[in-house]
């Protein structure tokens, strides 16, 4: 009598499931997460900055109608009524650029020579208590109007333009790329 092989009886080798792509492990879960945070964050700084940007044109095109309205004012309006509608405009549109990258407080209050020492402090091109926009700090209470609209418009544009661009240099020194760390 032969022995029988007792091996003879056993299943065969079950081979295991092949490994699916779904659900993934806990590292690619992680992993997702991150790069979403990463390109949420990324999403909110372009937002961020294109409402910046917004604001910049805004204050800028209120400023050109300001501009405008004193160049293309009729005959039936005086020249020292426009000018002085004209720094009034001026002074406004300068006033809200301030309050809104300044705290409220520093700036609210500012007039006259004090007023213009504010924005000659935070100008690139210094005109305001020296040069042609001198005439902004006494405003529409001026009895004569006799300014250089053409530079003061421009030292108004360019002062705009220095706030938001120092707003966004500021935003790109906190940067890590600019810092220099990387990950």
């Amino acid at each position: 009598m032969e022995a029988e092989d007792p091996l003879s009886e056993l299943a065969d080798i079950h081979l295991p499931d092949a490994v699916t792509f779904w659900p993934p492990a806990p590292g690619w879960w992680l992993l997702a997460a991150l790069i979403l945070a990463a390109l949420g964050w990324l999403l909110w700084q372009q937002y961020r900055l294109w409402q910046r940007r917004q604001r910049m044109k805004s204050a800028l095109a209120a400023l050109k109608v300001v501009h405008d309205n004193y160049n293309n004012r009729g005959a039936e309006i005086p020249a020292n009524e426009a000018g002085l509608s004209f720094l009034y405009g001026c002074n406004e549109v300068l006033k809200r650029v301030a309050l809104e990258h300044f705290p409220v407080l520093e700036v609210a209050s500012l007039t006259g020579t004090p007023w213009l020492m504010f924005l000659d402090s935070h100008a690139t091109e210094k005109g305001f208590c020296n040069g042609p926009a001198q005439v902004l700090g006494d405003g529409s209470y001026r009895p004569r109007f006799d300014a250089d609209v053409e530079a003061v418009y421009q030292l108004c544009a360019d002062w705009v333009t220095t706030q938001y661009r120092r707003l966004d240099d500021k935003q790109n020194a906190q940067s890590p790329e600019a810092t220099g760390v990387t990950a």
